[in-house]
């Protein structure tokens, strides 16, 4: 049996158990990380919804979360565009749009209220998107809700590797590593590019590609580009996904990927240790603290006494007991307790962050 201790084991690594992991990494602890996957990143861009509200009710803690969780996503080569006082209204896969206040940088351009031409840009033989559907239903809503730009349906041709089918996952793991695919790519856009003050395509640029090298590309098609979430996986989800854990492991967090824990052990109101569920061995990781950010997975671990949260994020009975003193939930298992969106799993991972540094 293998035995690892940590001052912080966080379960989850979604857009909240990341930002914990942030937040603890920043204050000197060691982490380390638990997860089976990618987290709700695989069904989504990683935008930051429409801040106001939410900061208007937590403002402090609101704003340190949210400068923070984008500091390290600027530092791991993925910067975010926008402010808590600003809304934008970018385009989704399924023709409406989305409310943000934040995004990555390949998706900001995306803003319906300017004036613009855009084409919405499909692949011949990809069947996960219909760019006449999508361009009709933005042009629809877009009317509907009085925003100017107008969106015009294309359609490119892409070579396709032998014995495969044409997807979204094939061609951005092209754009990643194949240097004739990104000029293919270039090519087969540059026609469009002369018509158009947009680009808006469903995932492509890469599941590990950086700022430099997307860049790099909108710059030399001399056009603006707007990605859109793909129907899962997410390309932009997983390259925010991929690009936040490697410099999260280049900090020193510690990563058991691909596994799911098998139990956790409270004893006395405190959660003593987790068992990690590998195969041919047992893996027991200690700890002083310990963060569930498995959204509604995490209540089986709880267990059925889980009612609700205290001011410091441990779980509590109806009674109003807490499970265990050392023991923090946070992101998508609150979603009856205060939200399920990005706005709020940074809040909430930021806040369980420094509760146990300040209960330390």
């Amino acid at each position: 049996m293998e035995n690892y201790h940590f001052d912080l084991i966080v379960i989850g690594a979604g857009m909240s158990g990341m930002t914990a992991v942030i937040t603890a990494l920043n204050q000197g602890l060691r982490v380390g990380i638990v997860n089976t996957g990618f987290g709700l990143f695989v069904f989504g861009s990683g935008c930051i919804e429409n801040c106001q509200t939410l900061h208007k009710e937590a403002p402090e803690n609101f704003n340190k979360a949210i400068d923070l969780f984008l500091e390290n996503a600027r530092l791991a080569e993925c910067p975010f565009y926008g402010s808590i006082n600003e809304i934008r209204y970018l385009p989704t896969i399924m023709g409406g749009f989305q409310a943000v206040s934040f995004a990555p940088f390949y998706l900001w351009k995306g803003n319906a209220s300017e004036s613009i031409r855009s084409a919405v840009v499909g692949i011949n033989g990809v069947s996960s998107f219909n760019a006449d559907y999508t361009a009709e239903r933005l042009n629809y809503t877009a009317k509907f809700n009085d925003f100017k730009t107008n969106y015009v349906a294309k359609e490119i041709n892409l070579s396709i590797k032998p014995k495969s089918v044409a997807s979204m996952l094939q061609f951005a793991n092209r754009f990643d590593f194949d240097s004739r695919f990104y000029d293919e790519l270039q090519e087969a856009l540059k026609p469009i590019s002369r018509e158009a003050d947009l680009i808006i395509i469903p995932g492509i640029f890469g599941l590990r590609s950086k700022f430099q090298k997307i860049y790099d590309f909108e710059h030399e098609l001399d056009c603006n580009l707007c990605e859109l979430s793909n129907i899962p996986p997410s390309i932009p989800g997983l390259r925010l996904f991929n690009v936040l854990i490697a410099h999260l492991r280049k900090n020193g967090a510690e990563f058991f990927s691909g596994f799911s824990v098998k139990n956790l052990e409270i004893k006395n109101g405190h959660c003593q240790t987790i068992e990690v569920d590998i195969p041919a061995r047992s893996l027991c990781i200690d700890f002083d603290s310990i963060i569930l950010a498995t959204g509604q997975f995490s209540k089986s671990l709880i267990g059925l006494d889980f009612f609700d949260v205290d001011e410091w994020l441990r779980p509590i009975t109806k009674s109003g007991t807490v499970i265990a003193d050392n023991l923090y939930a946070i992101g998508d298992l609150l979603r009856n307790v205060g939200g399920n969106d990005n706005r709020h799993s940074i809040l909430t991972g930021y806040r369980a962050g420094m509760s146990i540094v300040e209960r330390r």
